[in-house]
């Protein structure tokens, strides 16, 4: 019984370890990581927005569509306001315009330049 007692421990505890190792090193998942931009590389074809930035926010409005797709360079990271914003080329966002990407989540991209 106590062998049987101390496997049972061993085996839920290794199991708990490799849980816990495989989901603490997640960039995607991480906010801070994501103030900064990055640069990833387009896996699914996606929307680029121009929006035209007014004062409130609620009142800002889309002014044009881009389309994306894949194996486009982008440099993006995440703001408060908006999913995914886009820093690069054509796409630079100033006090004017912001581009945001219309996609939520991480499945639409790939990290770095691929």
């Amino acid at each position: 019984m106590k062998i049987k007692r101390m496997l049972l421990l061993g085996v839920s505890s290794l199991t708990f370890g490799i849980g816990v190792s495989a989901t603490a090193a997640s960039a995607n998942n991480n906010f801070f990581y994501w103030e900064r931009p990055h640069w990833v590389t387009v896996t699914k074809t996606s929307t680029i927005v121009k929006i035209r930035n007014t004062y409130p926010l609620y009142k800002s409005y889309a002014v044009k569509r881009y389309r994306i797709h894949r194996g486009h360079h982008l440099l993006i990271h995440h703001v408060a306001s908006y999913d995914w914003q886009v820093e690069s080329g054509h796409f630079n966002s100033n006090s004017y315009y912001t581009y945001a990407v219309n996609r939520s989540g991480h499945s639409w991209f790939k990290q770095g330049i691929h």
